[in-house]
């Protein structure tokens, strides 16, 4: 393949990378997109300076030293936007990489090293291969931010293009150690190029997906899943141990009667999050709509389900909201039931609402444990049982205290 084949390629490769960056762009609000279209602009347009260049169209002088200037500065911006969109953010320091490019290629200058191709493509290349490698560094780094599929293949797109910069450098130093020849290097180069700007469009609409997923499945007010994705959780069939705790806040249409519905949404928020600390990671939750909570767990006796509800209804007892002159302490009701290995899940949520009514009726701010109909009548009412007395010459106002 000749030199101006391998240059149109090359130049195709960054045109290709500044449409995708700048159409997803402009659908997208994710960093660093920007800097990455300009980058690879910069690096069609040093592409180009070189093609023209070696027709003998421009000064010798002049387009060897404008391609290596642009071409590090471009390499630079791409450097920055792969960070900005790794870690879904910008920094005043984001300027740096694209400082010392400019700094570099004064330097390269000052010293004519542009001047000798084979010292030119040398140094261009390196200074290519310590950009990916960066590049490389912070994708690798930001993993846990958002373990998608796309990031893997940037990253193996970058550390492909970052050992195919290195393998020209050392054929151009060591032309008799090379183990590849710098040409299908380069080569290679340009196809992990076309690589990079594919998985960056695939990040950036997995992370889309991602984002529609946790919309649609999280409660837009608590912050916590909503009832379609804490019903979608919930496993096929029961196992010994399965149980499940409804939670109802108590009187809490009198909060928003009494404070208006801008504090209750406020309780109603501090309240789900308390929850949310209280139940743990390994608890299934989700709210069912208005004040009703459910949890499913595993592994459960009666006794460790009810302390689990009760710790939720301590935990919930803890917390305080002002309403002007007035705290509002809230309270939980809450019912537990836990699989016998006589019903499916639906009605193992059902018997925990049975219990919750009762937590209810025996005067909430309690846990009540499911049992049987009989022996719920006859029992009496309670496996655990606190009320809400906190009083302050009406400065504090709990929520058991209000009419309902």
């Amino acid at each position: 393949m000749d030199l101006a084949t391998v240059l149109l390629l090359h130049k195709c490769s960054f045109i290709v990378g500044a449409i995708c960056c700048f159409y997803v762009r402009w659908r997208s609000r994710e960093p660093g997109l920007d800097f990455l279209a300009i980058g690879d602009g910069l690096l069609a347009v040093a592409s180009t300076l070189a093609g023209v260049g070696e027709q003998g169209i421009l000064p010798y002088e002049i387009w060897t030293l404008a391609s290596f200037s642009i071409g590090v500065t471009g390499y630079a911006l791409m450097t920055t936007g792969l960070i900005q969109l790794s870690r879904r953010g910008r920094k005043r320091s984001d300027c740096l990489l694209v400082g010392f490019s400019l700094i570099f290629s004064v330097v390269v200058g000052w010293m004519h090293w542009y001047a000798d191709n084979q010292t030119r493509a040398a140094i261009f290349n390196a200074n290519t291969a310590a950009f990916l490698g960066i590049s490389c560094v912070v994708i690798l780094r930001d993993f846990f931010l958002d373990r998608l599929p796309a990031r893997l293949g940037l990253l193996a797109s970058l550390a492909a293009a970052m050992g195919f910069s290195t393998l020209v450098t050392v054929g151009m130093i060591f032309p008799q150690y090379g183990p590849v020849e710098p040409r299908y290097a380069f080569f290679m180069l340009i196809i992990c190029h076309f690589s990079v700007a594919l998985f960056v469009v695939v990040l950036v609409q997995e992370r889309a997906e991602t984002q529609l997923r946790s919309l649609a499945n999280t409660d837009a007010l608590t912050g916590i899943p909503n009832r379609q994705h804490f019903l979608a959780s919930l496993p096929s069939e029961l196992r010994g141990g399965d149980a499940f705790i409804m939670i109802d806040i108590d009187h809490f249409k009198s909060v928003n009667d009494r404070y208006g519905h801008e504090t209750g949404d406020e309780v109603l928020v501090g309240v789900a999050q308390a929850i949310a600390t209280a139940a743990g990671r390994k608890v299934t939750l989700g709210r069912l709509g208005g004040e009703e909570f459910a949890l499913f767990l595993r592994d459960q006796t009666e006794e460790t389900a009810v302390a689990k509800a009760d710790q939720i209804r301590r935990t919930v007892n803890a917390s305080a909201f002002a309403s002007g002159a007035e705290t509002i302490v809230p309270s939980v009701s809450a019912g537990v039931a836990v699989w016998r290995g006589d019903c499916n899940a639906q009605k193992l949520r059902d018997q925990a609402d049975q219990a919750l009514y009762l937590a209810k009726r025996g005067g909430r701010d309690r846990v009540e444990l499911y049992a049987d109909p009989q022996s719920m009548e006859e029992r009496p009412s309670s496996a655990t049982a606190t009320t809400a007395t906190q009083h302050s010459s009406g400065s504090e106002h709990p929520l058991g205290e209000l009419a309902a």
